[in-house]
């Protein structure tokens, strides 16, 4: 029976990782509503953005479009 829950919990480990993995391969870039800098995802900075004020983009060149610049700190690109 013990077996059985260790199993079932790694199965459910790992189809969650695909879909998170799945997810990120889509998003690129974030930013917050609440200022004008776009980030890496896993940038210190982006960490901190709240979920509500969370702002996704799939290329740079659409950051830059709605007047987002780049972080200072992460980096990302201007162009694409």
């Amino acid at each position: 029976m013990k077996k059985i829950r260790i199993l079932i919990s790694i199965i459910l480990l790992v189809a969650f990782s695909i879909v998170c993995l799945s997810l990120a391969a889509d998003l690129k870039y974030v930013g917050s509503a609440k200022s004008n800098k776009y980030h890496y995802p896993n940038c210190k900075w982006a960490l901190k953005i709240k979920p509500e004020n969370l702002v996704t983009f799939k290329s740079a060149k659409e950051a830059m479009a709605g007047g987002y610049v780049p972080c200072k700190v992460c980096k990302p690109p201007t162009k694409e």
